[in-house]
């Protein structure tokens, strides 16, 4: 709520546009142990309304992703966007976006315990309220085809995001039949001074989960973005977002 207000409060130095996307995620994972996950995540997006004279678009992006919990506290991660976006009738863009991170666990986490099937193991967080900050840092590859003279894009970011769960109806967010209250804001900033547009960017995100076993999860999010070309200048851009989010584990 603190974070809500103080976004809200912060005044831009231009009118914002605003608009509304709708977001999948279909996510593929294979834990392999405990400490070890194999993740592949399909994520399509489309603009459902913009500014006037601002043009449609639509996007998919792919992310194989592997994670290592180092520690009870700890996770490492890295992973890899491929994406494409049909950014007008007449312009493609292709992006290519490696990404390295940790993940801290607030409140660290218990020894494993078994759940699912074949044994498959998890780290069950240690208090109700799972508090985790997740740190990344990406190099962000773009290159577009067609008819623009947008010029290709090589940039690095640094991003974080700090993430709240809260159980509603069990006593932890990993209990089977769970249902939890979700909420993260994150900060993506630019390592140097990009052309790049939406390079600099603050995000929040909130919604509802529910986790029907180990092996399905289902989350319902919706998320404000708001952005701006270069530092100096104010944001300038609201994104509202609606996000549908299924998780299949193995």
């Amino acid at each position: 709520m603190a974070v809500c207000c103080v976004l809200a409060t912060a005044a831009p130095a231009a009118v914002a546009q605003t608009n509304l996307q709708l977001w999948g995620n279909v996510t593929l994972d294979w834990a392999r142990s405990e400490r070890l996950v194999y993740e592949l995540d399909f994520e399509p997006k489309v603009l459902l309304a913009a500014p006037e004279g601002e043009p449609g678009w639509r996007n998919l992006d792919v992310t194989p992703n592997v994670e290592y919990a180092a520690k009870r506290w700890l996770d490492l991660v890295a992973e890899t966007t491929v994406g494409f976006t049909r950014q007008t009738d007449n312009v493609d863009s292709f992006e290519l976006s490696p990404r390295v991170g940790l993940r801290f666990h607030v409140f660290s986490r218990r020894v494993p315990t078994t759940g699912g099937v074949f044994g498959v193991r998890e780290l069950p967080p240690t208090r109700r309220i799972v508090v985790r900050d997740l740190v990344r840092f990406e190099s962000r590859n773009f290159i577009y085809t067609g008819d623009t003279s947008e010029p290709n894009s090589f940039t690095t970011r640094f991003r974080n995001r700090l993430e709240f769960l809260v159980p509603l109806n069990k006593q932890e967010v990993t209990n089977d039949g769970a249902r939890y209250l979700l909420a993260d804001w994150e900060w993506f900033v630019p390592l140097g001074q990009p052309a790049e547009r939406f390079a600099n960017k603050q995000r929040i995100r909130t919604g509802l989960g529910f986790r029907r076993s180990f092996s399905w999860r289902l989350e319902l999010l919706y998320m404000w973005t708001r952005s701006r070309d270069t530092v100096q200048e104010g944001f300038t851009t609201n994104d509202n977002s609606i996000n549908v989010r299924l998780k299949r584990v193995f």
